[in-house]
């Protein structure tokens, strides 16, 4: 908390409890660390990605094209990949991103439920595998003062709605990174697909061609670019060809290398899911309110609900830890 410079978000505006004001100071600073270690959790993944998927790249140059000197390059990303992973576990950005928004969450509920005049039961409904897994965040929970206030205050416009409308947000946000990484992975194939034709259609006139040479007239001018290129690397034309073929090729792998690695570890399935269940769960308890009211055994069952929701985005986003790609 003493290292959050900038102002804490709020979950609510304008508290003078000073119990409520101390959940509320606690959960802007989770908040904001949160925020803060999942951007450099999300750069550490994509430095690792990309350095990952330039040693495939930059040997297959060097296998293909001969161009020998980039063995020294690989190299030297090679420990540059095993400091950025080093770094990466060092400064435990992603356990700390996971947690504290986990922490976040969890006081976000206690709060609400402080409101509406359910005290001291947080701790009781906190899943088993978050208890387990992040016991200080319980130790939290306990330590927490007490509000003396007996009042009771709605909860349906202050958390049900905003967060029905926090997660359909969410999902159209989670999709569409989806799409972009489907899109991406579906252009790769195109792309490798296309080069595998167009290798198997020179084969073939290769071996029709009893001369065993590419008759310039029909493959056009871009020959005379292969040629001219294949000469200055020692290559004949149809080496040359191949070679670019088999980079091409290569270079789509690597691209999907790079897509897995770094979107992979997004979760993004999951938390389209999560999303969906979330505002699914908000709208049926929106909808449950208007019919019955705001009674403590609805309201405990959301709160319940929504712990084993977090507790579930924690056992998968535990797994997405960076670590080191070499292929």
């Amino acid at each position: 908390m003493e290292s959050c410079e900038v102002p804490f978000s709020h979950i609510e505006e304008g508290i003078t409890d000073p119990a409520l004001k101390k959940i509320d100071e606690i959960y802007g600073a989770a908040d904001m660390l949160s925020i803060e270690n999942a951007i450099k959790h999300q750069r550490n993944l994509w430095l690792l990605a990309f350095f990952g998927t330039s040693i495939t790249f930059f040997f297959l140059i060097y296998d293909e094209a001969e161009i020998h000197w980039l063995i020294f390059a690989c190299v030297v990303i090679i420990f540059l990949l095993f400091y950025l992973n080093k770094m990466a576990h060092k400064t435990d950005t992603h356990r700390k991103y996971v947690e504290y928004r986990v922490l976040a969450e969890t006081l976000r509920v206690h709060y609400f439920l402080t409101i509406a005049g359910i005290k001291d039961y947080t701790s009781i409904i906190l899943p088993w595998f978050t208890k387990k897994g992040a016991p200080w965040i319980n130790e939290i929970l306990l330590s927490l003062p007490q509000t003396d206030t007996t009042e009771k205050r709605e909860i349906l416009d202050c958390w049900i709605i905003d967060q029905k409308e926090y997660h359909k947000s969410a999902l159209i946000k989670s999709t569409k990174n989806n799409e972009k990484n489907d899109k991406f992975t579906q252009r790769a194939l195109i792309i490798t697909l296309a080069t595998y034709f167009i290798a198997l259609f020179f084969e073939i006139y290769m071996m029709t061609n009893a001369s065993g040479e590419i008759n310039i007239d029909i493959f056009g001018a871009v020959l005379n670019v292969f040629q001219s290129v294949g000469a200055m690397v020692g290559y004949d034309q149809v080496d040359m060809i191949r070679s670019i073929l088999k980079i091409v090729i290569g270079s789509m792998s690597a691209f999907t290398l790079f897509v897995g690695s770094y979107y992979g570890k997004m979760s993004l399935a999951n938390e389209i899911e999560d999303h969906r269940r979330m505002s699914m769960l908000y709208e049926k308890a929106e909808n449950e309110v208007m019919e019955r009211g705001e009674t403590n055994d609805l309201i405990i069952s959301l709160a319940h609900e929504f712990l084993i929701e977090n507790g579930i985005w924690y056992a998968y986003q535990s797994k997405n830890m960076p670590d080191l790609t070499l292929e």
